[in-house]
């Protein structure tokens, strides 16, 4: 297969393909090359994350270990030096421990830690074989120590013995482990190094490879994007140009599309359905021509063409000759009646210009009737206004005198009470007397008792008994006069009451003949106002009376003349063909 078929689509293939087979063949084969795009991607993740984890979970670790180791070989003999050449025996015993158990245990366990990662290699058999030598050695040294004396300056019996074992045994074997684990960093370094190059080449040979492969995916998409709208978009164009072909009214349509698709059943429908939409419109041409030309005895010419949702037209077409057929018998009909009312019409109009003459003169005598009641009316409303007033001033006249026999009442109940009060004055003046006489008497019965010197005080006493006595008569006639005032006042205030009720009695009837009197005028200047209203509408009536004494007149004429234009009109009816009923 080549690249171009790689991104191409067979357009004629497709053009054999319903519209769904057309986008699944086309997606599908977008699907695979972006599955294919993904999948190599997913390998170049993959090996690009496999190459770096074998670089840091292996070469990483082992020069870790392996630096390790080294660290711990060179602490190792420095410890041991460091142990020959202190003077103090604490820092000896911390020495020797850290030779003989702390760095060479370290050491056993990072050569563990090798092994785990390069395997049983010559340099791992050589390290372990240093190792070992080392370890005897330490342990010779150890017991050396422990067989040594300690001098007084702190030095050891034994110490050029223990420095020979030193230089000749343990520094060659320290060294040979050195340089061991050089030449395993450097052989780490030489396999690191061959990795990433091949991890790096191997990643970007994927990554072209996916690049090529989105290049094809992105060229494919852009052919299959022009061969999909050449197979889709050319017949819905073709389709659309028919849809304003059909739009403008011109229903000649021919779609030049051909394909075993949906689109070409659609276009095949559509110029079917034009070609049968043309042919009804050419019969409803045909039918119209046949009615404007005066032919309403038949509805569509050809109605085998309606079908379906066309047929309401035909029937729309039968109803409507049938309702003009009607409407013409109708009207010819009508036209007949019509002469004939229009000559009774005539008839009838003379009629009513005589009698609007007649109802004319009759409305002018009762327009001078009416006058004269208005002004009779207007006059009466002008009295009932002065009753009023008159009323009005009674009301007040009667009012006043209530008012003064208020006062009056008033005045007499002062003086009942001043004689009353006098009427008190004469009892005390009575009282008064009576104890002058008995005063008198006492005084009398004195002057006796005291003989001829009591004689003077005897008349003084007779002449006061005279006047209490004289007292006694006036206050007697004072409460005769008093009592004959009062029963006088009593009587004068019954008939002022009585006075007052008939005077407030005056008012309000003065006051109701005063509302009466209102209320006529009201009703006065009303049906004056509706008087002249009613002289206006008469006013009116004779107008219009007038007019349709004219009008009257008018109708006759023009009813001669409808008559004359319905002989016309039934002339012209005569040319129409309508169907019999």
């Amino acid at each position: 297969m080549s690249i171009k078929n790689l991104v191409n689509l067979d357009d004629k293939k497709l053009l054999e393909m319903n519209v769904g087979k057309k986008f699944a063949h086309t997606f599908t084969r977008i699907y695979i090359y972006l599955g294919l795009s993904l999948c190599l991607l997913i390998i170049s993740i993959a090996v690009g994350i496999s190459g770096y984890h074998k670089l840091y979970n292996n070469y990483y670790n082992q020069n870790t270990y392996q630096g390790l180791l080294r660290i711990h070989n060179q602490n190792l003999g420095k410890s041991a030096w460091w142990a020959l050449a202190t003077r103090v025996s604490e820092t000896r015993q911390e020495q020797i421990v850290e030779f003989h158990e702390t760095m060479l245990n370290n050491m056993k366990e990072d050569l563990t830690n090798l092994r785990a990662y390069r395997g049983e290699t010559e340099l791992i058999k050589s390290l372990d074989a240093n190792i070992k030598n080392i370890e005897a050695t330490t342990d010779k040294l150890a017991s050396m120590y422990a067989q040594a004396e300690e001098l007084e300056d702190g030095s050891l019996s034994n110490g050029d013995e223990i420095y020979a074992v030193m230089r000749d045994e343990l520094r060659p074997e320290v060294m040979t482990t050195v340089e061991n684990t050089r030449q395993m960093t450097a052989n780490v370094t030489n396999e690191v190094t061959s990795s990433y190059d091949l991890t790096i080449v191997i990643m970007t040979i994927m990554v072209v490879i996916s690049i090529i492969m989105v290049i094809l995916l992105i060229v494919f998409m852009k052919n299959a994007q022009n061969t999909l709208t050449k197979c889709v978009v050319m017949p819905v164009d073709e389709v659309a140009k028919a849809a304003e072909q059909m739009a403008r009214g011109d229903l000649n349509v021919a779609i030049d599309y051909h394909a075993n698709d949906e689109f070409d059943i659609l276009a095949r429908d559509l110029e079917n359905s034009t070609r049968a939409s043309m042919n009804i419109v050419n019969d409803i041409s045909n039918s119209l021509n046949e009615i404007s030309e005066g032919d309403f005895s038949i509805g569509t010419i050809t109605p085998n063409l309606y079908h379906g949702n066309f047929s309401p037209i035909s029937e729309s077409m039968n109803t409507i000759t049938d309702k003009l057929s009607n409407t013409m018998n109708d009207v010819k009909a009508a036209s007949a009646r019509v002469s004939e009312g229009a000559e009774n019409m005539s008839k009838g109009a003379n009629e009513l210009a005589e009698g609007a003459t007649d109802q004319a003169a009759a409305v002018e005598e009762l327009t001078a009737s009416v006058s004269t009641v208005t002004e009779q009316t207007e006059k009466m409303a002008a009295d009932c206004a002065r009753g009023v007033q008159m009323s009005i001033e009674a009301q007040k006249v009667a009012k006043d005198g209530a008012d003064k026999m208020d006062q009056v009442t008033e005045a007499m109940q002062r003086i009942t009470t001043a004689s009353k009060e006098i009427q008190e004055v004469a009892n005390s003046i009575e009282a008064i007397s009576s104890q002058t006489k008995l005063l008198a008497l006492n005084a009398s019965i004195e002057a006796a008792r005291a003989g001829d010197t009591g004689k003077g005080f005897a008349v003084v006493a007779q002449e006061i008994g005279q006047l209490a006595q004289q007292s006694n008569d006036a206050v007697q006639r004072t409460h005769a006069l008093v009592s004959s005032a009062l029963a006088e006042i009593d009587s004068g205030n019954e008939i002022v009451a009585e006075t007052q009720i008939t005077l407030h009695e005056i008012g309000d009837s003065v006051n109701e003949l005063a509302e009466m009197m209102r209320t006529s005028g009201d009703m006065a200047q009303h049906q004056a106002s509706n008087m002249r209203e009613i002289n206006q509408g008469i006013e009116q009536i004779s107008e219009v009376i007038q007019t349709n004494s004219a009008t009257a007149q008018e109708s006759s004429a023009v009813s001669s003349e409808l008559s004359d234009q319905s002989n016309q009109l039934h002339n012209l009816m005569s040319q129409f063909q309508v169907k019999l009923v």
